[in-house]
């Protein structure tokens, strides 16, 4: 029964990350490029961060999720292993 549920679990996860994945927009209706300029009287940023950040989650979203789900699986996989048996 266990087995059951962890694959009706895995494939509605599977059928989530594929609806999402065709639901978003890759590039196709170029909006306003974001700016991180500041307004008039606001100091300019010391960091990149926001650059970083912006770059992430736009051109390399897929690689970030990819990376995600590796990094999730590798965390299960460690714990499992760690586990002990009940005796």
């Amino acid at each position: 029964m266990a087995k059951y549920k962890i694959i009706i679990i895995t494939l509605a996860f599977l059928a989530a990350l594929f609806a999402s994945l065709s639901l978003s927009d890759w590039g196709e209706s170029e909006k306003q490029p974001y700016s991180f300029q500041p307004r008039e009287g606001l100091r300019m940023p010391e960091s990149g961060i926001g650059d970083v950040g912006f770059e992430i989650f736009t051109s390399y979203v897929f690689a970030f999720e990819i990376l995600a789900l590796v990094l999730t699986a590798a965390l299960v996989g460690a714990i499992c292993v760690a586990r002990k048996e009940a005796a």
